[in-house]
């Protein structure tokens, strides 16, 4: 059963052990990647794994925790770098992880300095026809505001956390949302509400890896395979089938993206 997962990070050094290996599993288990850039010295170690690997792709992008005021400056001639990059390599489908985090800095300074970072990049995917891959912590309302001046723009609200309402704001700008294994963590029996109205054709699945592991393995390095994970607790939750819920979520994925 072929599944998509829509946010990995298979550059980070906690692969570096096995990273070959585990490629080839995913491979063999027909599970396609979207491997997501977090820092300008990310996205080279992205590209190089998507040019070398048919089932991963890659994005560019910059955390937003790691935007500062040095940053801002050199986000002109990033923009100009990345633009040759996606002109030549066809395997970067996507803009991110970009957004806003509020959680670890909550100065005003730190969120208006997002909040820049972010209305550059939004225009960059738009110009450039690319879907964005969007961060958000503590920070649904601003980032359901920048989105709106930008109507055109597709995309995915990647390991959504929010309300029911939120979840209907994003959707109603024709974004996507995302799924991680914390949808069966305990205590979490909001969220499950969230992810049982939401309409299957507008989730997909990630795992955030080597993040956010299931329920039965915190504590240890998440990878990819657990998207099998993530597709048994969306089937339960909404009460289907997992080959309803592979199709529906790998086919969103792959059309967002524009994978084959």
């Amino acid at each position: 059963m072929e599944l998509v997962d829509t946010h990995a990070h298979l550059d980070f050094p906690q692969f570096d052990s096995d990273r070959e290996a585990l490629i080839a599993a995913l491979a063999a288990e027909q599970i396609r990647v979207i491997n997501i850039s977090t820092s300008v010295e990310s996205i080279s170690r992205v590209v190089e794994l998507a040019k070398n690997n048919p089932l991963i792709w890659a994005t560019v992008g910059i955390h937003p925790t790691d935007v500062t005021e040095s940053l801002l400056t050199e986000i002109p001639s990033l923009l100009e770098e990345w633009a040759a990059l996606i002109k030549t390599e066809p395997k970067i489908v996507g803009i991110g992880e970009i957004g806003l985090d509020y959680y670890h800095d909550r100065s005003s300074s730190a969120a208006e300095n997002q909040k820049a970072a972010l209305r550059q990049f939004l225009t960059f995917a738009l110009e450039n026809k690319l879907p964005v891959s969007c961060h958000c912590r503590d920070a649904y309302g601003d980032l359901i505001t920048i989105l709106g001046d930008y109507p055109d723009l597709r995309g995915v609200i990647h390991c959504f956390s929010g309300t029911l309402e939120q979840a209907e704001a994003f959707l109603n700008l024709n974004f996507h949302l995302s799924c991680t294994a914390i949808i069966g963590y305990p205590g979490n029996d909001a969220l499950r509400t969230v992810v049982k109205a939401i309409p299957l054709n507008r989730l997909m699945l990630e795992t955030d890896c080597p993040f956010l592991p299931p329920a039965d393995r915190r504590g240890q390095r998440n990878d990819p395979r657990t998207v099998r994970d993530i597709l048994d607790l969306v089937a339960d939750i909404k009460q289907t089938t997992p080959k309803a819920v592979a199709e529906a979520t790998s086919q969103t994925a792959k059309k967002l993206f524009n994978i084959n």
